[in-house]
């Protein structure tokens, strides 16, 4: 899997270590088989999009959310069939692990999941926010919310919304954002370029632009900060929760389950304004490689899934990310 790091073994689960144990003990595999075995785990943890494996439990994935992620695997160029079939032994021994110790009382069917796998389709349509979807996700995003959410800060809500819906950001690279990532350089006429510099997967650190919009939104919320809870330190966290503590992968996958609801939208997963962003980008008509700079990718056949999505025809109707444009309606309010 070529320019792609899976999560470390000293950041796995418990679980995931009474498993190897049992995979030798139980089951007398070799070593290099246990080794394998390993990698696939971590392998559909990093394609799932899993922000916080440390915390990953066997009930994380129902049928369709494992689906997805081997499809996104299998969509993968880096990822050959030896590998995706290494992958799914791994998954079918992890769940019989889990199910004969009691840790589930049912599991996914990997048989049924092994299909997709061998598909010739290689390639999924990504779920995302559709223009009147983004609209309303912004604009529940900035009010108050339901009485009794604690999870909601609409300063913050609108500002942490618009960086995942028009960057692209992945869950982990908003929840690990510093507030010393954010530079100020001096621009052309009177404007000045405001660039954050996000840390991504493998330690690899990619630059973007904020636009007007998102700047403003970025202000807003560091102005209300600085007022509940002072002026932060360049190392803290760009994004806090209500009691300035940091985020983690299942705070922030509420707190946009709260967001949805609110709205009246149907639950999407993180990921979902990530591919947002790259649907917009592709309608805008970005070339391919500058879209794989702007989010990370590590290929630019990932990309490629935007561009075949939105189609050529589509990209010459729209002068810029109706993201930001929806993100600009909000602030007005």
């Amino acid at each position: 899997m070529a320019h792609r790091t899976l999560p470390s073994e000293d950041t796995m689960p418990a679980i995931y270590r009474e498993w190897k144990i049992w995979l030798r003990e139980q089951e007398d595999k070799e070593d290099h088989t246990i080794r394998a075995y390993g990698q696939g785990l971590r392998r559909i943890l990093l394609f799932g999009d899993v922000g916080d494996v440390a915390n990953f439990e066997p009930g994380y994935f129902n049928q369709r959310g494992l689906t997805d992620a081997v499809r996104t695997m299998c969509a993968d160029e880096g990822t050959s069939r030896a590998t995706r079939n290494q992958t799914l032994a791994a998954l079918t021994s992890f769940y019989d692990f889990c199910l004969a110790d009691g840790f589930v009382n049912e599991i996914p069917d990997i048989a049924r999941i092994r299909k997709v796998a061998n598909t010739k389709v290689r390639r999924t349509n990504p779920e995302y926010y559709s223009p009147e979807e983004l609209r309303e996700l912004f604009q529940e995003s900035a009010t108050e919310g339901e009485p009794g959410k604690g999870v909601r800060w609409p300063a913050r809500d609108l500002a942490m919304c618009g960086f995942l819906a028009t960057m692209g950001l992945r869950s982990t690279e908003i929840t690990e954002a510093r507030v010393s990532w954010e530079t100020r350089l001096p621009g052309f006429s009177d404007r000045e370029t405001r660039i954050i510099a996000i840390e991504g997967k493998g330690k690899y650190f990619r630059q973007i632009p904020l636009s007007r919009e998102l700047a403003r939104a970025h202000d807003r919320w560091q102005r209300e900060r600085e007022e509940r809870f002072g002026p932060p330190a360049m190392d803290d966290r760009m994004f806090v929760a209500n009691d300035g503590s940091a985020f983690t992968y299942q705070r922030l996958r509420y707190w946009l389950k709260v967001l949805n609801r609110g709205a009246g939208l149907r639950d999407r997963s993180l990921h979902s304004l990530r591919h947002t962003a790259g649907v917009q980008l592709a309608l805008e008509g970005v070339p391919a490689n500058v879209i794989q700079s702007l989010m990370g990718h590590t290929t630019v056949a990932t990309t490629g899934i935007y561009m075949d999505l939105v189609g050529g025809q589509l990209q010459e109707h729209l002068e810029r990310t109706m993201a930001t444009a929806l993100l600009g309606e909000a602030l007005s309010r």
